[in-house]
This record gives structure tokens, sequence and C-alpha cells, in this order.
């Protein structure tokens, strides 16, 4: 694990609530939850938002309690059930991924009722890989980017600050600002907007000292 938080591990409660539970323990297996469950912890810990990231097969059996032979068994059937994906599964380092959009029983609607009561059901609020994030607009994915940072609860001013963000600056450069805020451990809004301030001020001062 990267240890983004050497006390704390980060999961999208909207996943309990999803019946993914109950359907992979009727597929799989009771374990199969518990070791999928890890490794969205292991995605949250690695990335922004969903991507690739690097599993220990002695990793997962020292942090699940589950045995080699059984780790190895249900990683195959997450990746036949199209949960996972997997690099180099026949090796003790592999890479994996969360398929987005991830295949959950219930509608989103009764996802979203179930979180009533968490700040997490916002009609804005983007469920980590329930949907894939290609489709949204560019305000959208830039309040999906800040959610995944900093968590559900943003007021009507930090929406505007988002709004502007998404209309001023390319999306490439946005998420790469996010993103090096995610890996930096940034607390707050400003630094984003500083960095993004600095990122299309710099070339257009270089330009000048072209010219």
């Amino acid at each position: 694990m990267s240890n983004r938080d050497p006390l704390w591990v980060v999961f999208p409660r909207w996943l309990e609530e999803s019946g993914l539970p109950e359907r992979m323990a009727e597929e799989i297996g009771p374990e199969s939850w518990l070791l999928f469950r890890k490794l969205v912890e292991l995605d949250c810990d690695a990335n922004l938002t969903p991507q690739w990231f690097a599993i220990g097969l002695s990793d997962l059996v020292r942090w699940t309690g589950i045995s080699r032979p059984r780790i190895e068994l249900l990683l195959r059937y997450l990746e036949e059930m199209e949960w996972i994906e997997r690099i180099d599964a026949d090796f003790e380092s592999q890479t994996c991924r969360i398929v987005t959009p991830l295949k959950v029983p219930l509608e989103e609607n009764t996802i979203r009722s179930a979180l009533a009561g968490f700040h997490g059901c916002g009609g804005r609020f983007i469920l980590r890989y329930y949907q894939n994030t290609a489709s949204l607009n560019a305000v959208e994915n830039v309040i999906y980017l800040y959610q995944m940072l900093f968590g559900a609860r943003f007021s009507p001013r930090i929406v505007e600050d988002l709004e502007d963000i998404a209309n001023t600056y390319d999306m490439g450069v946005i998420y790469d600002i996010f993103a090096e805020a995610y890996a930096k451990k940034a607390k707050s809004l400003a630094w984003i907007k500083s960095h993004l301030a600095s990122e299309v001020k710099q070339p257009a001062e270089n330009q000048e000292c072209e010219t």
C-alpha cells in the first residue's frame, strides 16, 4: 500500500448498499466480499480516480486472513464475474483495477435512498465506480474530482469555484493538478486554484520570453 494515510483506509460507503456483498456471497462465497473490499481500499489509497494499482498476494493473505490458494481462486472468480481486471495474474506481484462501470444488483436511486442521512446522498454526488465518468460534462467532472479528493461535503461557494475552474482551464490540466494534490495530500481547494493559475501563467511567460 502507498499509505496515503498510515492510520486510516478509505472506502466508498455506497458499495455496502449496492447489493454487491450479498451477490458476491451467493455467487462466490462470503470471503469474496472481504477480498473485493480490500482491493477497493487499495485503489482508493493509490488513485484519485479508479485506475490500475499494485497488489501482492502475500499482502492480501496477511490483510484478509484468507489462505493463499483461496485468494488466488477468489481473484479468478472476481475477474470472471467482471468485477476486476488483472495484469500478470500468474505472479506474486500483480496489477489490478476495479471494473468501471461496476455491475451492481441495485439501481442508483435505491442506493441513494439507502444512503439517506449520510452526506454522500446529495444529488450531485457521483458514486465512484458506478458510472463511466467519460460521459460527464466539464463541471460534473471537476465536482467529481473534488469529491474524490475532499469528500462529499461542499458549500454553494465551492460549487461556484469548481464551475469557474471547469470553464477556465483545460480538463487535462485540471486532472493533473487534482492528481498532484491527491499525491501530496493537499488539504484545500486554494492549493489547487493557486497551482492551476501558475500552470497557465508559466507557459504564457515562456512564450513572451521566446518572442
